[in-house]
């Protein structure tokens, strides 16, 4: 039997007793979600009593006390528990509305529409959102206020604040929430930082040495390839994760979220979340810390896949769940098998496991990553503009390798291009041109460019081409196109001969269908069933739909 995977060497499943109880399991109050951000310790005299919350936000003890857990630091003992849980989870979901289901199923396989964004909406949405901002007061508005004070064209800058409204689904009340939390958060986070900091771009310089190494070490990672929604993919290995102290974590973790939330792409379409977990409680932080930086970061995390094996994993994250609010816990998918098993889990929702960087012997591969982090500070340190390593889905890239002829971006200009072949075909060369410039633009208008690969394959980065190469690629893809339809036909017209030669065969060859007799009998009896043969019965007919691309 193959071992269930990841495991743990030493001990793969947790002591048990013969009535099927495990050993009660409190989280270290070192990662407990009361500890992950929201410190009680760590919160100034000065603030006003409402912002000391008893959970962090997005977390609710509604359905933990159905399911009789009231205590929020304690998982389930029994497997009676681990039912009566469950059971409380399947009624909440079945009390969803018809489009809080819908939205849920869809942003976890990845169907979402992208808001066009003409300036006319962008700027009343922007009014609205300095509207709402505003009008929230308290406690948790000290730092966004502060922040304003020390750098308001960071602060109140169109970047900044659109990133928020794009993430939030262009909702400008919970992006002005977001926005407060995002100062909120940082303050604490980084309390020991000069006051500057908090209203201005974190760099890798800014991190402590043991926050550099988190980071550096690869443990939580961005996919080299988008999933089949064009969404980027994080791997976060926590049972490979090793840390001196939880606000090393907590910097390096902000650090990682903030370079993913000045990507427009990430804004735009979203990401997922694929945790690896080590089979034990204490190893389970992340779903918690990345449901706190959802709600502070220019970050849409539309799911969460955790992969888990052991029994006190699946203990925990029922708790979990219970204490999830709607939006988080209905969006956090589990996973767990052997390796096989679980990346055919994943392949499911669409995500290239092939890129992963957690290896089936439990060990990383930093390659791409290494080449994510040097690009991240050479954008900081004002070197470069912005590295492109992930192509967009509708991204067209150069290149004759597997990856780039079966590129999303790729394939649907492919397919543009065999759609206006019969046009292209029958005009010369000025309106050929202008048939190629629609396909460019086209691709254009939907966020997608025409990239190609600059450097080795380890320093190397994708490069946009100018506008007249662009127009090239196009040219080149019909001309690719014509040969392979001429290839095509070539081959018909030499095999065609070859099938009314075969002297075993008997075969009565029709002159304008070129088939045997056999198969024009055999298509004149399905026409008598049509009309009504075959013991009097009527038979359905068949009609060919014509699909239009």
């Amino acid at each position: 039997m193959a071992p269930r995977w990841p495991f743990d060497s030493k001990t793969e499943q947790p002591p048990s007793t013969l009535d099927g109880t495990i050993p009660q399991t409190r989280v270290p109050d070192d990662i407990q979600w009361l500890h992950v951000l929201e410190d009680p310790s760590s919160i100034h005299e000065d603030e006003d009593e409402d912002d000391k919350d008893d959970l962090p936000q997005g977390f609710s003890l509604e359905l933990a006390k159905q399911a009789g857990f009231q205590n929020h630091g304690v998982v389930p003992e029994t497997e009676e528990d681990l039912k009566k849980a469950e059971e409380v989870l399947s009624k909440e979901l079945a009390n969803l509305s018809m489009n809080e289901h819908e939205e849920a199923m869809f942003d976890v396989v990845g169907f979402r529409h992208i808001k066009e964004e003409d300036d006319t909406f962008l700027n009343t949405k922007l009014a609205e959102l300095d509207q709402r901002l505003h009008k929230i007061s308290g406690g948790r508005t000290r730092a966004y206020e502060a922040a304003c004070q020390l750098n308001p064209e960071y602060v109140q800058g169109k970047t900044f604040r659109l990133a928020f409204l794009r993430t939030q689904r262009f909702d400008a009340k919970k992006a002005a929430t977001a926005i407060i939390s995002h100062f909120h958060i940082k303050r604490k986070v980084f309390a020991n930082y000069e006051p500057g900091f908090l209203a201005r771009e974190m760099k890798f310089t800014d991190l402590s040495p043991d926050a550099r190494e988190i980071v550096e070490a690869g443990y939580l990672q961005v996919s080299p390839s988008n999933d089949a929604a064009g969404r980027a993919v994080l791997f976060y290995a926590t049972f490979l994760k090793r840390y001196k102290t939880v606000e090393s974590l907590k910097q390096a973790i902000w650090y990682f979220m903030s370079c993913r939330s000045r990507n427009e792409n990430v804004q735009q379409s979203g990401e997922v979340i694929v945790v690896y977990s080590g089979g034990e409680p204490e190893k389970m932080d992340i779903p918690v810390f990345l449901t706190q930086m959802r709600r502070a970061f220019a970050s849409d995390i539309q799911a969460i896949h955790v992969c888990q094996t052991t029994m006190t994993m699946r203990f925990f994250l029922a708790t979990l769940k219970l204490f999830l609010d709607n939006f988080t816990r209905f969006r956090l998918q589990a996973h767990s098998g052997t390796r096989e098993e679980v990346d055919f889990g994943l392949r499911t929702y669409g995500i290239n496991m092939d890129d992963c960087p957690v290896k089936p012997d439990n060990t990383l591969d930093t390659t791409f990553h290494n080449k994510w982090l040097e690009a991240q500070k050479q954008y900081e340190e004002n070197i470069s503009s912005p590295a492109i390593l992930v192509p967009r889905r509708f991204d067209v890239l150069f290149g004759r390798s597997k990856r780039c002829m079966q590129h999303p971006g790729t394939m649907r200009c492919q397919l543009l291009v065999e759609m206006n072949f019969e046009e292209y075909e029958g005009e010369g060369k000025v309106e050929r041109n202008l048939i190629a410039e629609k396909v460019v633009r086209i691709i254009h208008e939907s966020g997608g460019r025409f990239l190609k690969w600059e450097g080795d394959s380890t320093t190397g980065a994708w490069k946009e081409v100018d506008h007249d190469v662009a127009r090239a690629k196009v040219t080149h893809f019909f001309r690719g196109f014509r040969e392979r339809k001429q290839k095509r036909q070539k081959q018909v017209n030499m095999s065609a001969p070859k099938r009314g030669i075969d002297s075993g065969n008997k075969t009565d060859m029709n002159a304008s269908t070129s088939l045997p007799a056999k198969v024009l009998d055999s298509s004149a009896f399905y026409k008598k069933m049509r009309a009504g043969g075959m013991d009097g019965s009527n038979a359905e007919s068949v009609e060919t739909e014509s699909i239009e691309t």
